[in-house]
């Protein structure tokens, strides 16, 4: 993937246009910021959260932070997209607005809708403005880095209009496959994230054997579920670390029976001690920094 070399930056978002002719392969992942793909062609299955979509040109597909998702890509076709990574933060605090610009990422997390289509792909407002905010990087006259950014807050304000009001840019019906069974399954883990959690007791609660649920659950998120529940109490975690909480109330808080085991796990995901984040934080960091690695 030509990250470094398609990419562009400014401290709120990222845009890539990157086109892949070898298949790669892409395991269950997450990241902290918002992504938007526009699927342009190729032959791929996106699964978030359980779901899974086969894309189609013009595909825009939505993957709020922290949720599980990745790729199924076949080697037969050339995978081409563009990819927006955004801040969370800036779309959510940082514009001063009643209308908050992360409408279309909840709409999608809420209505368990994270495709959708662009319609009359000839005269539609939403590919052309990608299309502007594509080219503006390329714009190196006075102001530059500020009308990129212009351009990408027209782009997001056209992105939820359209969804709001169900309008002629945009499908936001589109055709899923999931398992019943494992989606009520996902909704019960993060309704019921930090009591206490296990095989036995979701496959007694759903009426279904334990074997067949770990094999369906794997196969859905690419996640077994003790790996599900770990990462989804550690997401909690990380984000009650950043809001200043003590380290050994957000331990107990999130699930964990004692404090050496919460350090140790979440270690093994963030690569990092509970203490090590909560010292980093106020070093400036680059939330897109695993975009070089996953999509």
């Amino acid at each position: 993937m030509e990250y470094q070399k398609k990419g562009y930056l400014t401290s709120y978002f990222k845009l890539f246009h990157l086109k892949d002719v070898q298949k790669i392969e892409i395991k269950a992942h997450y990241h902290e910021f918002d992504k938007i793909i526009l699927f342009l062609s190729g032959k791929v299955k996106y699964n978030i959260e359980g779901q899974t979509y086969q894309l189609f040109p013009y595909d825009i597909v939505f993957v709020p932070h922290n949720c599980i998702h990745y790729p199924t890509i076949s080697d037969t076709a050339t995978y081409e997209r563009i990819v927006l990574y955004i801040d969370p933060n800036y779309l959510k605090n940082k514009i001063d607005t009643t209308d908050k610009l992360d409408f279309c990422f909840n709409y999608a997390q809420e209505h368990n809708s994270y495709v959708m289509n662009l319609d009359n792909i000839n005269e539609n407002d939403i590919l052309k403005q990608i299309q502007i905010l594509e080219n503006s990087f390329n714009d190196k006259g006075f102001a530059h880095e500020l009308y990129s950014n212009l351009k990408f807050l027209e782009f997001m304000i056209l992105i939820n209009r359209a969804i709001i009001n169900d309008n002629k840019n945009l499908t936001i019906h589109h055709k899923v496959s999931y398992d019943k069974t494992i989606n009520s399954v996902i909704d019960y883990i993060n309704e019921h994230l930090f009591t206490e959690l296990n095989i036995d007791y979701l496959a007694n609660h759903f009426f279904v054997s334990k074997y067949y649920l770990m094999r369906k659950f794997k196969l859905k998120t690419g996640y077994s579920i003790h790996q599900y529940i770990l990462n989804k109490r550690l997401i909690v975690a990380k984000e009650k670390i950043k809001s200043g909480i003590a380290l050994t109330q957000i331990c107990f808080d999130c699930g964990f029976k004692d404090y050496s085991t919460f350090s140790r796990t979440f270690k093994q995901i963030f690569k990092q001690t509970p203490r090590e984040f909560k010292k980093a934080l106020n070093e400036k960091t680059d939330i897109y920094k695993e975009a070089k690695q996953y999509e």
